[in-house]
């Protein structure tokens, strides 16, 4: 099984991993299609820009452009001008394609192109057709085009990449550490159950051994030569008496076994702790006389919780039948309801043997027995099985002991 959960917790760690990884890819595939688009949108606004800005310097001069080095300066990208013939005004010498380009704007074809040259270097190129009054009827038709240079954007993006990247690689080691530790963590409760799992049946398996040892035992006697009748019967009543205590074995490792699946409700109702205390109280006088034990009930007060009235039965009598089982004869065991504040107390008190101190943390632990002066009385579950009725109504159970004296315990419900 410790193989199993190491390889659970590998998958659990790659399963985060992975999924990290897939949301940083979509992250990062988002993050690279928005800036570029943003820059993209920038260089056409620069462009656009540019050529309105050169346009009304043009429309201001209402000439012949003829620009200079020093006039550039007032713009963000390179400008060349043309006249209508498609023919360059300013500089006087432009790349053919920007020539080219020039002349589809003229044809009013296009307004914006990405050209990519045989130096492997990509630009962008915006135009826009202008008439320049130059008298009283005529006009002038020119064509400002703004080139920008695509790779100087292209050339930002390793650097944004390679921090990306490193920033990305550092995330997923970081979300691998935690991810082993988180896997680590969401498998512990399961290991513990398994770990419960295999204590339990381990000790379910050694209780079982004793009475079906007695009760084979028991039989082979009976059968090894013939005998009287109140013999047989006497062996027969013995063989019972071990069958009975097998089966109530069993059917408190069921109630367990059904209560950690979750498959026993609780079915809550409008109950009063007091009156099925007393109850279970006159139960369990019958239970003292036999062993000579005094069973009484002391202080009762009215005491209404909302609570499974057959759990709550269930939950007195194991109590009930525990102190008068580790009472010794000429004993007594004491049982009393009241209410402090808004909860609900019942206190059930013995002069018993009492609990060692060493033993009272392990009191609920299934299979738990003290010593061996407590017989083969229980298999111990019964605190179990009231530990798991207590905290299934939310209440609280608390055990206070002295060897030699006696014990005492008090369960605590919120009240109506």
């Amino acid at each position: 099984m410790k193989p199993s959960l190491t390889r659970i917790r590998w998958q659990l760690t790659a399963w985060y991993v992975g999924v990290f990884i897939a949301v940083m890819a979509l992250f990062g595939g988002a993050t690279y299609s928005v800036v570029n688009r943003q820059m993209l949108a920038g260089i056409d606004q620069s462009l656009e820009r540019t050529v309105d800005q050169h346009t009304r310097w043009v429309l201001a001069r209402q000439r012949e452009t003829a620009l200079t080095a020093e006039d550039m300066k007032l713009y963000e990208r390179r400008v060349a001008v043309f006249d209508r013939e498609g023919r360059p005004v300013w500089p006087s010498e432009v790349e053919p394609w920007v020539q080219d380009f020039a002349r589809l704007v003229l044809q009013d074809s296009v307004a914006k192109k990405q050209i990519r040259t045989p130096d492997r270097r990509t630009w962008l190129l915006y135009g826009k057709k202008i008439r320049v009054r130059t008298g009283r009827r005529t006009y002038q038709t020119y064509v400002t085009v703004a080139i920008a240079d695509l790779l100087t954007v292209n050339d930002r993006y390793p650097s944004l990449f390679a921090g990306f990247i490193a920033s990305a690689i550092i995330a997923v080691l970081l979300v691998g550490i935690g991810g082993a530790a988180l896997a680590r963590k969401s498998t512990q409760p399961i290991e513990a159950a398994v770990d419960q799992m295999r204590r339990f049946m381990s000790d379910a398996a050694h209780e079982l051994k004793t009475p079906i040892a007695v009760l084979r035992a028991r039989a082979d006697v009976g059968l090894q030569r013939p005998r009287t009748e109140a013999e047989y019967r006497e062996i027969l009543a013995g063989i019972s008496e071990e069958a009975e205590h097998l089966g109530g074995l069993v059917e408190k490792m069921l109630f367990l076994a059904r209560a950690d699946a979750g498959q026993w409700p609780v079915q809550r109702e409008r109950v009063f702790l007091d009156d099925i205390l007393l109850d279970a109280a006159s139960a369990a006088r019958s239970l003292g006389a036999r062993k000579g034990v005094e069973v009484e009930v002391g202080e009762l007060e009215e005491t209404c919780v909302s609570a499974d009235p057959g759990l709550i039965r269930q939950l007195w009598l194991i109590l009930l039948d525990n102190a008068v089982q580790y009472t010794p004869p000429g004993g007594r065991v004491t049982a009393s309801a009241v209410r402090k504040g808004n909860c609900c107390v019942v206190t059930i008190a013995d002069t018993g043997i009492g609990i060692p101190a060493t033993a009272l943390p392990h009191v609920f632990d299934r299979f738990f027995r003290a010593d061996s002066a407590r017989g083969r009385g229980g298999a111990g579950l019964g605190l179990s099985i009231a530990r798991w009725i207590v905290d299934a109504h939310g209440g609280e159970i608390e055990i206070d002991s002295t060897e030699g004296k006696g014990t005492t315990v008090r369960v605590s419900f919120a009240a109506l």
